[in-house]
């Protein structure tokens, strides 16, 4: 059974009680839905998987002795899905950004190397560059960003301290803006908010203002909406992480789900009107570590909450929907 969570691997939840994870044509994306890519220890490790959007036609992707977790997808213009993923140790924090063409029987191709830790790649919306963060050998975490082919890489981000946590950077739309989590202005492991950076790492901004612990930010196709996870913090720990959407300034906050579940990894679906994202009970997390985690899906409007992954005892986490 894993007891380690993926979340405090990468984020600014990294002292918090609760953590996480987030074939050929038939598993190329449908014009109208589109596939959700996620990974799951079902096999034993983690491996990617994809699936359609209401839970069917589960596919592997990976076969490897490894893990491999926290994919995101590119669908080029000839209809290929290209992921980029960490690939490695994860009980060890041994991770490195890989890509691979979905049904190609080639090996996947190592993006990253080196005793440092890169994680969470996000693609560029035309798929010729890559967002990671990046952790050096003294503790430093920072913002990169490289070519598909792994080369140019370089940071867009200056920090300093290795108290300051920065995690899940995703693209706009328009290729102009990445927004990111981080606790650089919070107390602590106690507070964090979502920021935006232009891509050449000009005019740094903080866009969320909840006063409590706000990560995992993606925008809607469209770019002109964010969702994130949001959670209260004290001295006693962090409770149920929640999703949340907003405008693409930060602007008209509402949060879309409730109660003793805890949120992670939100992503639109191709067409805006829903999110999908992990979620578990905060006492099974406790509990039982990454085989809580499922996969579900909410509208945009907070209705119809749905599991797309209820069996218990399988963790499954990280989802892109492409």
């Amino acid at each position: 059974m894993k007891r380690k969570l993926l979340i405090v691997l990468t984020t600014i939840a990294a002292a918090v009680t609760l953590a996480a994870i987030g074939g050929g044509q038939s598993a190329s994306a449908s014009p109208y839905s589109g596939r959700i890519y996620f990974n799951t220890d079902k096999t034993g490790n983690w491996e990617l998987m994809s699936m359609r959007p209401d839970g069917s036609d589960v596919q592997r992707i990976t076969t490897t002795s490894q893990d491999n977790i926290r994919a995101d997808a590119y669908i080029d213009g000839t209809g290929h899905v290209h992921l980029v993923f960490e690939r490695g140790d994860y009980n060890a924090g041994d991770l490195h950004l890989y890509s691979m063409i979905v049904g190609d029987p080639g090996p996947a191709q190592q993006l990253t190397t080196g005793g440092t830790n890169q994680v969470t790649g996000r693609w560029s919306p035309d798929g010729s560059q890559i967002v990671y963060r990046n952790r050096d050998a003294n503790g430093i975490r920072n913002m990169y960003v490289m070519n598909a082919d792994g080369t140019n890489q370089h940071p867009i981000t200056n920090n300093t301290d290795p108290n300051v946590i920065l995690g899940y950077p995703a693209w706009s739309p328009d290729g102009t803006t990445i927004v990111y989590d981080s606790n650089e202005e919070g107390t602590r492991y106690r507070q964090g908010a979502i920021y935006a950076v232009n891509t050449d790492g000009s005019n740094v901004r903080r866009l969320t203002w909840l006063n409590s612990m706000d990560a995992t930010p993606a925008y809607s196709p469209d770019g002109s909406k964010l969702t994130w996870v949001d959670m209260v913090c004290s001295n006693g720990g962090c409770g149920p992480s929640h999703t949340y959407i907003s405008n693409a300034d930060g602007s008209g906050a509402r949060v879309l789900t409730r109660g003793n579940r805890s949120d992670w990894n939100p992503v639109f679906s191709p067409d805006g009107t829903k999110i999908a994202f992990m979620s578990g009970d905060i006492h099974d997390l406790l509990k039982a570590g990454d085989d809580a985690w499922d996969i579900e899906t909410v509208n945009v409007n907070g209705t119809g909450r749905t599991d797309l992954t209820p069996t218990k005892g399988i963790g499954e986490g990280a989802p892109a929907w492409k």
